[in-house]
């Protein structure tokens, strides 16, 4: 119960009743059928279909029973809650069996607690008006949250296919990217493979070998046939020597063009050297990084195929990923309305339990004040004091039982009902009392007996309590009444 109606009501009333049960079945405004549900239980009855019983208009099915009214009995409790400062009680002013009256005084209480008391409840009072506050704060922030996320969730579902498909390129790019980097390890290594089995490298040197040595063949022919020595081409001198063989001789006229042109060919043929020595060392060069390459190729194609490898598995896990991620964004789009409102529900909900505290902690506040704020606990009904609970130099804490009296405002009956039927009874059930002298009462079920209090085996009972909620002020204890549970209209009365 909340503080706000234990406040209304300023003090809890618990009934404690007496109880006799009697055997009565009041019949009334037209036939009645009933059906024992249990032979041996003939207080507990159960009736079918919708029918009229004693001016009460029935739906569906209903229990009956029998019982006494009883005289309340109250408990009467501080009611003030959450309250660790214990009140230190000086004096108590009632005794069994005394007669009060509402307001009286009860008893005192220490200045000291009391004031460490109200202190304490004004620390927790500003406690909840500071969360109040902060709670205001983030509702407000939680609001627009809760707005962002609608919108980015609507958004997203907008975007989801464009990156649905990105995602599936970039993928397949990643396992393309793979494949192209091993058939190219592959090429590479083909044409390695090619170039040392054909000779490609020895072919280029060889080239400039065989042209070096055609012109060195060329030269010293023409050295001999026209009688020119190497010094002559050389050096570029004249004064050769005239030989027999068809030589000329350095005073002819055409021996200058001769030297001029063995020195030509002189100097090409230092190219040509040149040029072998160069693909020589081309050859020897290009041979021995071959070889190395192409075992460095081989020897990464294990890594290249497993980098392809783990591509296309990874491109097969992502796919589905992709795709889940999708379908998701899909359904949180399509829901972002839905979970908009949820989301400012809780905030409204956690809001609105910041304020329920907030005034919980005034009203228990402003109870401590109506109940003991002057240092003193004060009767809320008049009655019979049957029992005391406190003593002088005790504490009084929350919900505390300060006395027991008895009641007269307060009428009860109980009734024993069968195990069969005690399942569909609950608190706060409606009931219906008929007296075949004061007529028709309204009630509640105010309290179930867990235990039962039935000594036979083969019929088992548990007793249920029922507060008369109208006017008693005719009706008088130790009367028999048949109580109705689970009927579904109202009285005729009350119609």
């Amino acid at each position: 119960m909340k503080i706000k109606d234990s406040f209304i009501n300023h003090k809890k009333k618990i009934i404690i009743i007496s109880v006799s049960m009697a055997v009565v079945l009041a019949v009334g405004g037209g036939m009645v059928i009933y059906y024992l549900r249990s032979g041996e239980n003939e207080n507990s009855q159960f009736v079918q279909n919708g029918m009229n019983y004693a001016g009460l208009n029935l739906s569906g099915d209903i229990i009956t029973a029998s019982g006494v009214t009883s005289v309340g009995i109250t408990q009467e409790n501080f009611e003030v809650e959450n309250l660790e400062t214990e009140l230190l009680i000086e004096e108590v002013y009632i005794s069994s069996e005394e007669e009060i009256q509402e307001g009286t005084k009860i008893l005192k209480l220490s200045e000291e607690s009391v004031t460490e008391a109200r202190e304490e409840l004004e620390a927790a009072l500003r406690s909840a008006d500071l969360a109040y506050r902060a709670g205001a704060i983030e509702y407000e922030q939680s609001k627009i949250t809760a707005k962002y996320d609608k919108d980015a969730a609507i958004l997203s579902g907008e975007q989801a296919l464009a990156v649905y498909n990105e995602t599936i390129k970039s993928l397949e790019n990643s396992v393309e990217s793979a494949q192209e980097k091993l058939d190219e390890a592959k090429e590479t290594i083909a044409e390695y493979q090619e170039e040392i089995s054909g000779n490609t490298y020895y072919n280029e040197y060889i080239h400039y070998k065989e042209l070096y040595d055609e012109n060195l063949k060329l030269l010293t022919e023409k050295l001999s046939e026209w009688g020119i020595s190497w010094s002559q081409v050389v050096g570029g001198g004249s004064g050769g020597k005239t030989n027999t063989g068809g030589s000329v001789s350095g005073g002819d006229a055409n021996y200058n063009t001769y030297v001029s042109i063995l020195s030509s060919l002189y100097q090409i043929l230092e190219q040509n050297l040149k040029d072998y020595e160069k693909a020589l060392s081309n050859y020897e060069d290009k041979a021995l990084n071959a070889e190395f390459d192409l075992q460095t190729l081989e020897l990464s194609l294990s890594s290249l195929e497993k980098s392809l490898a783990e591509a296309k598995e990874n491109y097969e896990t992502k796919v589905l990923s992709a795709k889940l991620t999708y379908e998701t964004t899909l359904a949180n789009a399509q829901r972002a309305d839905k979970d908009y409102d949820t989301a400012l529900q809780k905030a409204e909900s956690d809001y609105d339990t910041l304020k329920d505290d907030l005034e919980d902690a005034q009203e228990n506040l402003d109870l401590f004040e109506s109940s003991v704020g002057d240092g003193y606990y004060y009767a809320s009904a008049s009655g019979t004091i049957l029992r005391t609970m406190v003593r002088a130099e005790n504490y009084l804490t929350s919900d505390s039982t300060i006395f027991i009296y008895s009641n007269p405002e307060e009428m009860t009956v109980t009734i024993s009902v069968d195990q069969s039927y005690i399942s569909q009874i609950s608190l706060g059930d409606s009931a219906y009392i008929e007296s075949v002298t004061y007529g028709s009462f309204q009630g509640i079920v105010s309290e179930i007996n867990p235990v039962s209090t039935s000594d036979s085996r083969t019929s088992v009972t548990y007793n249920v309590t029922v507060n008369i909620t109208s006017d008693i002020s005719n009706l008088s204890a130790n009367q028999s009444v048949t109580v109705i549970l689970g009927a579904g209209g109202t009285t005729d009365e009350q119609e």
